[in-house]
């Protein structure tokens, strides 16, 4: 069954802010889709960062595994990563970082989840890349909590491809949502929970993709 999109739930009196609305998905259905999350100008600013480091020669591509496991396996994954310092960031990252900061103080409050810091890269996918059926822990490990996918591509149109196709349960592997990756759009679920994979993309596709962890 495939499932339409599903926003934050609607805020209830004095309740407006964003992040309130995430954790409040988050604590429920365990996960959501948010729209505008960040302004056109500061995506456009993150996307115009990910491009520069790109023609820097920034970028690499992804490998799977962890440790001496570690591989190139472009059957499964086909995307060129670039990770980022969250303590010495470029200007452009610093209101999303901000946001990110704020959920993370958020769930800690509201779901006593212990999240400790925030990881992640920017993302870009060529034409014809994706990423096959995956969850984002390693085997044997829990430290990434809750994944935050930030799209960046502020004209992605219908046909463009690149969806992220998320496995709401884990029962039952028809019933899945489609999330189209339009710029400035935050995905945020429950990374042990849900299968999810990257659909082939038809054009560039940018993100800021990432995790909310424990302490090692």
């Amino acid at each position: 069954m495939h499932e339409p999109p599903t926003p934050p739930p609607p805020p209830g009196e004095g309740e407006t802010d964003p992040v309130t609305r995430i954790a409040a998905a988050l604590a429920g259905p365990g996960w959501c889709l948010a729209e505008a999350f960040l302004s056109p100008a500061e995506t456009g600013a993150l996307a115009a960062e990910c491009r520069a480091l790109r023609e820097e020669g920034g970028f690499r591509h992804a490998r799977i595994g962890v440790g001496a496991s570690l591989r190139l396996r472009p059957e499964i994954r086909g995307d060129r990563v670039r990770w980022i310092d969250p303590a010495a960031p470029a200007p452009a990252l610093r209101p999303y970082l901000e946001r990110i900061e704020r959920l993370r103080l958020a769930l800690n409050e509201t779901l006593w989840l212990g999240l400790f810091e925030f990881e992640g890269f920017f993302a870009v996918y060529p034409p014809g890349g994706f990423y096959a059926r995956h969850l984002d822990n390693f085997e044997g490990a829990r430290h990434r909590l809750v994944t935050c996918v930030l799209y960046l591509n502020g004209d992605w149109a219908p046909g463009d491809g690149g969806e992220l196709r998320l496995y709401t349960d884990g029962e039952d592997p028809a019933r899945r949502v489609d999330i189209e990756p339009r710029g400035g759009t935050l995905a945020a679920f429950l990374s042990e929970r849900f299968p999810h994979e990257v659909l082939p993309a038809r054009r560039d596709r940018l993100s800021l993709t990432g995790w909310l962890r424990l302490r090692e």
